[in-house]
Parts: structure tokens; C-alpha cells; sequence
């Protein structure tokens, strides 16, 4: 009986530390790991994020600066993602740039921003344009000459020299005036013209330049240069068929062209013209007789022209010289001139309806289409008439001949002879008519007359 209280003692003092054991074990997985526990509260974070979008213009580089609490600073040339930044207000400051034709400013030169935990933020750069451009182009001009154009408006005045595009003009309203361009004594010229200009814009203008054509006159107009030098007339008979070839710039150009070449045979040398304001002066001329009476003169026609001229007081000036560009006639050639001091006077003239014999008639050749095409048969008759009124070429000049002449080379512009004249030249032999080093004594050298322009 003892035994069995003893044990029916110990089942009673044992039973309830194994009633507790079998309760925690009914709460615990195979391993003793909780299975029906809460999950543990996160830890609330503290730092945010700020993404900075930067929209540079024509990708532009860029230095926009951030700053913010605790000393942060940092520089961004493109769009970037800032994490873990510490709370609190941070700056974005964008500065203003500028290529070589635009100007741009930030559309908020500066932006505060605040980061909270947890947070993204997103802040824009963005621009836009605050100035335009001209970008200028020069037509019409010869292609050793420059334009020299004057530009005004809000960012004052300046002078552009050459093609080109001018940048970071603040928008408005400009006037682009195209000064005259000089060349073998005649000026181009050209329009002004008024434009707008818009920020962010290349505007486009093309000057269009041209020979400054007179309109038609009938009487010598004022000089632009004193001195010895030459006159072109147009000249009409009195039953001649007006062409207009003063007043529409065929005389004009065909002049620039020999001129031109002229110049480009002789260093760069040229003839005086008689100009007014820049233009050719060409006077207009209606004679008293026909073109039958002038043409019946044969070989005294030339002097018979000069004598109407003076007459007329149209060749009176002692300081010219007179090239003159006759409508009518001619019974064996296309020009003629005076020869001083063999044969005196002031005129030369181109028979333009002349004929030759053995050869095309005068009328059958064309006038230089622009002022810097290569001149042609009448060019070179020009040319070669108005040296023979400076004298040229010399009757003691070595190779002269035929009056005026020099006999040897058919490729030079004052030759004549038995072979077909091909001018090409000046003087290739430098001891004729031409050398600016000098000549042999008292021979007449086109390198110095008086009616030359020299370089």
C-alpha cells in the first residue's frame, strides 16, 4: 500500500510539469521553431530619392548643380537618379548656355525641392531659346570681290564681310543694307532689306548684287573721279533702230568684262570709266544723219562721227576720251579708232551692224552675257580700239606695224596682220606697249598712262 501511495504521490507531484510540457510542445513545430508568431515591425526609413530630368537644348553639355543638407553638392551634365539623400530641402540651380548661334535660358533658373522618406521627387531642367540668327548669303558679285554688308537692329550695328551666319542675335527687327562692292571702276550694288528675327530661328537672306545700271541720259552727268578718262556713248544715226543697250546693262556688262580681263593681263590695271554714282556713264546720242550717209564715207567714216560728235558738244571734254557703240554701219570692219599723235582725236567707235570682209558680219557676234564672263570678239574690239586712242602701240615700238600695230604674235590684243587675230594677251614681249618696269625711250606704255588705274 505504501508502494502504491508512493507512486499514485508521485504520479500527482510529476503530473503537471509534463501537463505544461505537452502544452508547450502542442505549440511548437517538429524543430521548436514558432510557427504562429506576429512577423516583427519593419524599420521606417529615413532617406528619399530625387530624380533630376535635364532636357539640355541641341545637346548642349551642361553643369546644373545640386545642393542640400549636410554639405551635399553635386554636378550633373545629364538626367540622373539621387538615392538615400537625407531628408530635408534640396536646390537645383540650371545656368543659362548658349551655342554659336543660339542663347538659352532655364525656364527656372533655380528650384527648391523637398525629400521625405520613403519618396521619390522628380525636378525638371528645361529650356528655351533667347536669341536667333541671320545667316547671310551674297549673290551676283564677281568671285575675287567681297560683299561688305552693314546689319542693324536691337544688338546694334555691325559689317559682315563675307558669307556668313551671324548668332546670338536678340529677336527683332533688322535691316540688312548692302554697301556698293568696287571693281574696274564700276560699283555693284544691291537692295536693302528688313527682316524679323526669332529666338530659336536661323533666319536666311540672300543680297543679290548687280552692276549699278543708270537709267538713260541724254547729256554727260557729273563725274565720280577727275583726271583723263573714258566715256562710253551709245550711238544712234538718225534712222538707227534703238536697242536700249544703255538702259537694259548689255554696254555695261560687255564693258566689265574687258575691263576685267584687262586687268587680269596688266597686275591689275584698268581703265578710267566715266561713271556717276558708281555706274557707267553711258550718254545717249541721236546723230543728224543716216546711217547710208555715215556708211558712204567708207574709211572717213570714224572721222565723220567725231566731227558730228563735237559738233553736237558731246566729244568736247579734253579730259575723255570717247568709246562710242554705234547702231549702224560699216563697209569693211567692226571698229576704229584715233591713233594720237599720228592720226589726232578722241573717238573710237564699234560699227555694230558693220561688215567684214571675208568674215562674219559685226552683228553676228554676241556681247558678254554677264560682267565676269569671258569677253569675246566685241569685247576685244573695245579693248583694242580704246588702247589705240592712248597711243598704243608706239610707231618706233619694236615689233610695230600697220599703224598702231604690232605685227608679230596674232595672239596679242593689238595685233593685226595676215593671220587670224586669236587675242589672248598683252605685250608678251614686254617691250611694245606694255611693262611696268619701263619702256624703251619715248615709247607710249600702258602700264603708266594717265588713264590707267593702277593697283
Amino acid at each position: 500500500m505504501n508502494a502504491g501511495h508512493r507512486v499514485g504521490s508521485v504520479g500527482t507531484d510529476v503530473l503537471a510539469p509534463c501537463v505544461l510540457l505537452l502544452i508547450a510542445l502542442a505549440s511548437c513545430g517538429r524543430d521548436g521553431i514558432e510557427i504562429n508568431a506576429s512577423p516583427p515591425t519593419a524599420e521606417t526609413p529615413n532617406t528619399g530619392t530625387l530624380v533630376v530630368a535635364i532636357n539640355p537644348p541641341s545637346n548642349t553639355p551642361l553643369s546644373v548643380q545640386v545642393s542640400g543638407p549636410g554639405g551635399f553638392a553635386r554636378t550633373l551634365s545629364v538626367t540622373q537618379t539621387l538615392t538615400g539623400l537625407p531628408t530635408g530641402t534640396y536646390v537645383v540651380d540650371a545656368p543659362p548656355v548658349q551655342t554659336d548661334t543660339y542663347g538659352f535660358s532655364p525656364l527656372a533658373a533655380q528650384q527648391a525641392v523637398s525629400i521625405t522618406p520613403a519618396v521619390t521627387t522628380t525636378v525638371s531642367v528645361d529650356y528655351a531659346a533667347t536669341s536667333g540668327a541671320l545667316s547671310i548669303t551674297s549673290l551676283g558679285l564677281p568671285a575675287d570681290r567681297s560683299p561688305n554688308i552693314s546689319i542693324t537692329g536691337p544688338s546694334g550695328a555691325l559689317t559682315v564681310g563675307a558669307d556668313r551666319t551671324i548668332g546670338r542675335l536678340p529677336g527683332g527687327t533688322y535691316t540688312i543694307a548692302p554697301q556698293p562692292v568696287g571693281d574696274v571702276s564700276l560699283r555693284y550694288i544691291g537692295a536693302n532689306r528688313t527682316l524679323a528675327v526669332v529666338a530659336g530661328v536661323t533666319t536666311t537672306v540672300s543680297i543679290a548684287y548687280g552692276l549699278n545700271i543708270l537709267q538713260r541720259s541724254v547729256s554727260d552727268r557729273s563725274d565720280d573721279a577727275s583726271g583723263a578718262q573714258l566715256k562710253v556713248l551709245y550711238v544712234m544715226p538718225s534712222d538707227g533702230i534703238d536697242r536700249g543697250l544703255d538702259s537694259v546693262g548689255v554696254l555695261q556688262r560687255s564693258v566689265a568684262s574687258w575691263q576685267r580681263w584687262l586687268a587680269a593681263q596688266t597686275g591689275g590695271r584698268f581703265l578710267r570709266l566715266d561713271t556717276f554714282a558708281g555706274g557707267l556713264d553711258v550718254q545717249f546720242v541721236r546723230l543728224p544723219r543716216t546711217d547710208a550717209t555715215y556708211t558712204a564715207y567708207g574709211a572717213l567714216l570714224r572721222d565723220s562721227l567725231e566731227r558730228d560728235l563735237m559738233a553736237m558738244g558731246t566729244a568736247t571734254n579734253a579730259q575723255k576720251l570717247y568709246l562710242a557703240y554705234y547702231e549702224g554701219g560699216h563697209v569693211d570692219r567692226c571698229g576704229s579708232a584715233a591713233w594720237p599723235p599720228v592720226r589726232p582725236g578722241r573717238v573710237a567707235a564699234l560699227y555694230l551692224h558693220g561688215t567684214m570682209a571675208g568674215g562674219p558680219n559685226c552683228d553676228t557676234n554676241a556681247f558678254a552675257i554677264s560682267a565676269t564672263s569671258p569677253p569675246g570678239y566685241l569685247e576685244f574690239v573695245a579693248a583694242h580700239e580704246s588702247l589705240h586712242l592712248l597711243g598704243v602701240v608706239s610707231a618706233a615700238a619694236p615689233d610695230h606695224g600697220l599703224a598702231g600695230h604690232v605685227i608679230t604674235d596674232p595672239n596679242d590684243l593689238m595685233y593685226a596682220g595676215a593671220l587670224p587675230w586669236t587675242p589672248s594677251r598683252i605685250d608678251q614681249a614686254r617691250r611694245n606697249y606694255f611693262n611696268p618696269a619701263g619702256l624703251g625711250m619715248g615709247l607710249i606704255n600702258l602700264a603708266t598712262s594717265a588713264a590707267v588705274i593702277t593697283p
